[in-house]
């Protein structure tokens, strides 16, 4: 007897999602299966096809468009979709009035930079559009019908919609966190420097290739820093080469990922927040015996997933309106223009030690690596006052004593920009102009976001062309003894904690035991030679 036939059932990619995130909580295959009334391998199918599942879900606006389609098939002309989307939610995001005629104007424009050789024309019409929509759950084309913009009122009116949520919510600042990002030129120097109108000068200059997007995120007391995000634009730094990997990322002080802009991304930050923002703060909550729920406040940017894809359960996710970000947004309170002087004044004092040996400006910026960035913006993090983060809450919780004092002055590092050759007469404007002139987290313009969508295959292989490609000698383990050994030296003429000495001799004795480990093998191999 042939077994009964299943009536065939559609399932949304709404209920796969949730069909994974049972698996997850430990239900069978089969049991999902025949809630869904779906075949086991189906649901086995799904699980193998997570990442594209997860990947697809998060570039949706709404889970509106998750709960009518049904599999991941790719438009008929899915890059001028997909630039089209990216544009209007760029727009929303100002209040720009749109609509359908203007849209199908647009993704015209697109598909001019997009078409191929023999390619049916696309005609943009109020079928395609219709289909547009769907396909990404839009059912309103412009939030409002005039432009957006901060104002001290809707400030006002959402810091009190804010505190009443976070009372009826039961949360301490404990619980409570901000996350944004910015861009920053790693090698840029001040636009007066000789040594950048040398550079600009040069064959091949490319300021692209000297950024990554920086992403800060802690709680509104101060005691909780998440470890940065940093994205860069290869997948393999050059100078990654020696860092050990955590299953399948780099052993680092920063939460490093690509992209081929050095972008954020909605991929990128719905992985950081499951897998790095997720997991810490239920350490945080459980080492501080607190429940475990939290509030995520994010601007409403193109590369942030919809909320409801970005949440753990209590753990939750929040946007701000985009009428008052720039007024409350408390990253953008002074947090992270202070960790890029922090990081810049660690920046210049490695380019006045080079210019101290005699190292020629260009020569030294052409040999700061990822590695030294890394370094660089990590220290600049763990340096920052928890008390400009308190601050940073000034305008959405009531603290006492609300004045921000900043914790690097911009006549520091203007005194230090003096010694830059063509910086001779800086002023703290010059500072404040030098902060200004990094990019933005993300493609923002029509061509940002075509460059965006035609780069996207490439970075895989991608690797850091600018960076020094001067095979260093390596040094022997007798080598990297006699260096702890004079370190320790130095240390102990100068003055220093015993707990230094201590973890300096530490380092040393794993050089010396290296040492011997090496000189064993090699008397066991020359002994099988004879």
């Amino acid at each position: 007897m042939s077994d009964k036939k299943r009536k065939r059932c559609f399932v949304t990619m709404e209920m796969k999602l949730d069909a994974l995130k049972r698996i997850d909580k430990g239900e069978s295959v089969q049991k999902v299966a025949s809630d869904l009334n779906v075949g086991r391998s189906t649901v086995i199918g799904w699980r193998k096809s997570r990442n594209e599942i997860e990947s697809w879900c998060v570039k949706r606006v709404c889970s509106e468009s998750l709960d009518k389609r049904r599999s991941m098939k790719r438009s008929e002309y899915e890059q001028v979709s997909e630039a089209l989307f990216q544009w209007f939610r760029i727009q929303r995001e100002k209040g720009t009035p749109i609509s359908g005629p203007i849209l199908q104007e647009k993704a015209l424009k697109f598909y001019q930079n997009f078409k191929e050789e023999g390619e049916p024309e696309f005609t943009a019409s109020s079928g395609w559009l219709d289909r547009w929509k769907e396909r990404y759950g839009i059912k309103q084309l412009s939030i409002c019908g005039e432009k957006l913009s901060a104002n001290l009122d809707s400030s006002h009116d959402f810091k009190m919609k804010f505190q009443a949520l976070i009372e009826e919510l039961g949360l301490s600042g404990e619980q409570i966190y901000n996350c944004d990002e910015t861009g920053l030129n790693f090698r840029m120097l001040p636009t007066k420097s000789l040594a950048l109108k040398q550079e600009k000068a040069a064959a091949g200059y490319k300021k692209s290739k000297d950024r990554v997007t920086v992403l800060a995120c802690s709680n509104a007391t101060g005691t909780h820093k998440l470890k940065l995000a940093l994205i860069g634009k290869a997948r393999k730094p050059r100078a990654f080469k020696n860092i050990k990997m955590n299953g399948d990322h780099f052993d680092l002080p920063v939460f490093y990922r690509h992209q081929s802009n050095a972008w954020m991304s909605e991929s990128i930050f719905n992985e950081w927040f499951h897998k790095q923002f997720v997991p810490e703060i239920k350490k945080h909550l459980k080492s501080q015996n607190l429940p475990m729920k939290a509030l995520l406040i994010l601007d409403n940017a193109t590369t942030h997933p919809a909320v409801d894809v970005i949440q753990d359960g209590e753990i939750k996710a929040m946007f701000l309106p985009p009428n008052v970000t720039s007024l409350c947004q408390p990253m953008d309170q002074g947090v992270l223009v202070t960790l890029k002087k922090l990081y810049r004044k660690k920046l210049l004092s490695c380019l006045i030690q080079a210019l101290d040996e005699g190292v020629e400006l260009v020569d030294k910026l052409k040999k700061i690596d990822m590695l030294d960035v890394v370094g660089w913006i990590s220290q600049a993090w763990d340096e920052l006052n928890p008390l400009t983060l308190v601050r940073s809450w000034r305008k959405l919780l009531d603290h006492q004593g609300n004045e921000f004092n900043e914790e690097i002055k911009d006549d520091e590092l203007a005194t230090l920009m003096e010694k830059i050759p063509g910086c001779e007469e800086a002023s703290p404007t010059d500072v404040f102009e030098w902060m200004e002139q990094d990019e933005e987290s993300g493609p923002t313009s029509e061509e940002e976001i075509v460059d965006a969508l035609k780069s996207r295959e490439d970075s895989e292989e991608e690797s850091e062309d600018d960076e020094d490609t001067t095979q260093k000698s390596k040094l022997t383990h007798s080598e990297g003894v006699k260096f702890f050994e004079g370190a320790i030296q130095y240390l102990q003429e100068q003055g220093t904690t015993g707990m230094d000495i201590l973890f300096l001799r530490r380092l040393r004795d794993e050089a010396a035991r290296r040492r011997n480990q090496s000189e064993k093998q090699l008397k066991i191999t020359n002994y099988f030679a004879l």
